[in-house]
Protein backbone atom coordinates (compact mmCIF):
# COMPACT_ATOMS: atom_id res chain seq x y z
CA UNK A 1 0.00 0.00 0.00
CA UNK A 2 2.70 2.44 0.24
CA UNK A 3 3.42 2.97 -3.56
CA UNK A 4 -0.61 3.46 -3.76
CA UNK A 5 -0.14 6.26 -0.54
CA UNK A 6 2.60 7.83 -1.95
CA UNK A 7 0.91 8.20 -5.73
CA UNK A 8 -1.97 9.43 -3.78
CA UNK A 9 0.17 11.96 -1.68
CA UNK A 10 1.66 13.36 -5.43
CA UNK A 11 -1.73 13.95 -6.28
CA UNK A 12 -2.00 16.97 -3.70
CA UNK A 13 0.72 19.09 -5.87
CA UNK A 14 -2.27 19.52 -7.68
CA UNK A 15 -0.96 19.29 -10.99
CA UNK A 16 -1.95 22.69 -13.44
CA UNK A 17 -3.31 20.79 -16.23
CA UNK A 18 -6.64 19.34 -15.36
CA UNK A 19 -6.21 16.04 -18.37
CA UNK A 20 -2.86 15.62 -16.59
CA UNK A 21 -5.17 15.46 -13.14
CA UNK A 22 -7.51 13.42 -14.41
CA UNK A 23 -4.64 11.19 -15.97
CA UNK A 24 -3.02 10.78 -12.36
CA UNK A 25 -6.47 10.19 -10.70
CA UNK A 26 -6.99 7.17 -13.04
CA UNK A 27 -3.24 5.78 -12.37
CA UNK A 28 -4.15 6.26 -8.57
CA UNK A 29 -7.24 4.17 -8.88
CA UNK A 30 -5.94 1.21 -11.20
CA UNK A 31 -2.66 1.37 -8.77
CA UNK A 32 -4.90 0.80 -5.69
CA UNK A 33 -7.21 -1.58 -7.18
CA UNK A 34 -4.14 -3.96 -8.05
CA UNK A 35 -2.56 -3.73 -4.73
CA UNK A 36 -6.04 -4.39 -3.45
CA UNK A 37 -6.01 -8.17 -5.18
CA UNK A 38 -7.98 -6.69 -8.25
CA UNK A 39 -6.48 -8.17 -11.51
CA UNK A 40 -5.04 -5.39 -14.13
CA UNK A 41 -8.60 -6.16 -15.97
CA UNK A 42 -10.66 -5.53 -13.26
CA UNK A 43 -8.52 -2.08 -12.30
CA UNK A 44 -9.15 -0.71 -15.87
CA UNK A 45 -12.80 -1.64 -15.43
CA UNK A 46 -12.61 0.25 -11.65
CA UNK A 47 -10.73 2.79 -13.33
CA UNK A 48 -13.47 3.32 -16.28
CA UNK A 49 -16.72 3.12 -14.06
CA UNK A 50 -14.41 6.20 -11.72
CA UNK A 51 -13.78 7.73 -14.85
CA UNK A 52 -17.84 7.27 -15.83
CA UNK A 53 -19.17 8.08 -12.37
CA UNK A 54 -17.16 11.54 -12.59
CA UNK A 55 -18.34 13.06 -15.74
CA UNK A 56 -22.16 11.62 -14.48
CA UNK A 57 -21.65 13.64 -11.12
CA UNK A 58 -20.14 16.75 -13.81
CA UNK A 59 -23.54 16.60 -15.80
CA UNK A 60 -25.63 16.67 -12.77
CA UNK A 61 -24.75 20.31 -11.93
CA UNK A 62 -21.67 20.39 -10.33
CA UNK A 63 -18.77 20.63 -12.85
CA UNK A 64 -17.86 20.92 -17.02
CA UNK A 65 -19.08 17.81 -18.73
CA UNK A 66 -16.31 16.79 -20.81
CA UNK A 67 -15.73 13.60 -22.42
CA UNK A 68 -12.01 13.90 -23.01
CA UNK A 69 -11.19 14.37 -19.04
CA UNK A 70 -13.05 10.61 -18.95
CA UNK A 71 -10.67 9.44 -21.57
CA UNK A 72 -7.92 10.80 -19.13
CA UNK A 73 -8.93 9.45 -16.29
CA UNK A 74 -9.54 5.81 -18.82
CA UNK A 75 -5.84 6.49 -19.83
CA UNK A 76 -4.58 6.29 -16.40
CA UNK A 77 -4.94 2.87 -16.10
CA UNK A 78 -2.48 0.73 -18.21
CA UNK A 79 -1.99 -2.76 -18.75
CA UNK A 80 0.89 -4.96 -19.46
CA UNK A 81 1.21 -7.75 -21.33
CA UNK A 82 3.01 -10.71 -20.06
CA UNK A 83 4.10 -13.42 -22.95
Amino acid sequence: MEAATLMILGLMAAPTDDKQAHYYAGAAVAQVAQENGLSAWESCGLTLAAAAAKEAWDANGHGTVDEFDGLATIAGCQLTYRF
